[in-house]
């Protein structure tokens, strides 16, 4: 709360002032006698209660000049304009996506889903579609804003999506940079994830990352996945077993060429640790534009202590002319 006139406050401390000299020093005899030996020296319970009206007053005084300082409560408001980023997530979901990492236990694409998920939730101002791809791509969810929605489409996400195997790296970028050329937007990118090499689809990755970059789409590129990962099998004699990954597939020098050509940035991630970091750093990169203005309104107040206070004044001064009246 403020004061508008925060100056006529400083009449209540003189008010007060005066009102304590007057009793002390001032009061007005009930009665003239030559001496007051005949009375006691103890006053009257009335007599007590001869000083309320003037507190009454007094009190009515003070919260009449509370309400001539006009007092206001404010309230404030801000309005954000968000500049959001239009991102497209790339995930790979060909069968070498199920090689489990052995620091977490779990399978890559598991990961990759996990990482995903976490990395849609913090992007509150951004539209976010879905491409998945093995031998065939196509858009699991469109841009939208709707991150519950998007977390939905990620959790359907397995090697068996597409029912074909192999790697179409341009094609998904390819269908991802279709999506996103068709929206108006000040900034727009693509996460491509992958473990493997290109061997399908009909678009080269260069000729798709040439593509995003007539666009102005930037495209971060994340090779998933080592040589220590393994696979889990079930054996018709031992049972389910550890199989070693034979090699590594990924062709880190294209996705290198890929992110450079569009502008955008390679991350290797070799364990579950390194993706964390990979989407964390893009996440630190992109960063959404939010303008915001503040604005403040007042609101008078005076009336809650202009009421109060004439009432009390009213009852101060009834008293003092009747009940509580002075003898002349």
């Amino acid at each position: 709360m403020r004061f508008l006139y925060v100056y006529l406050l400083s009449l209540i401390p003189i008010i007060l002032i005066l009102f304590f000299l007057k009793e002390k020093y001032y009061s007005k005899p009930l009665l003239k006698f030559s001496s007051l030996s005949f009375f006691s020296s103890k006053k009257s319970f009335r007599t007590k209660l001869l000083i309320i009206p003037n507190v009454l007053i007094l009190i009515g005084i003070c919260f009449v000049i509370v309400a001539l300082a006009r007092p206001q409560s404010s309230s404030k408001y801000e309005t954000f304009q968000a500049n959001g980023i239009d991102i497209m997530l790339v995930m790979d979901t060909s069968t070498s996506m199920e090689a489990v990492d052995p620091t977490v236990g779990i399978s890559r694409i598991q990961n990759a889903k996990d990482r995903a998920k976490e990395f849609v939730l913090k992007r509150v101002n951004d539209r976010m579609g879905i491409v998945v791809f093995s031998s065939l791509a196509f858009t699991q969810c469109p841009l939208t804003l709707d991150k519950d929605t998007l977390v939905n489409f990620i959790d359907l996400i397995d090697t068996r999506i597409t029912k074909a195997d192999g790697t179409a790296i341009g094609d998904a970028l390819a269908t991802a940079v279709n999506r996103l050329s068709k929206v108006e937007g000040k900034s727009k990118i693509v996460v491509l994830l992958t473990d493997g090499a290109n061997n399908r689809g009909e678009i080269s990755p260069m000729t798709a990352a040439q593509l995003a970059k007539d666009n102005n789409i930037k495209v971060y590129t994340v090779g998933i996945g080592s040589e220590r990962d393994y696979y889990e099998i079930e054996d018709l004699f031992w049972g389910k077993r550890k199989v070693q990954a034979q090699g590594n597939d990924l062709d880190e020098n294209l996705l290198k060429e890929i992110a450079a050509k569009t502008d955008g940035e390679y991350f290797s991630a070799q364990t579950s640790k390194d993706l964390y970091k990979a989407f964390s750093s893009i996440d630190d990169l992109e960063k959404t534009t939010i303008e915001h203005t503040k604005s403040v309104n007042y609101n008078e107040q005076f009336m809650k202590f202009l009421f109060p206070g004439f009432w009390i004044l009213i009852l101060g001064f009834l008293l003092k002319i009747t009940i509580l009246k002075r003898l002349p």
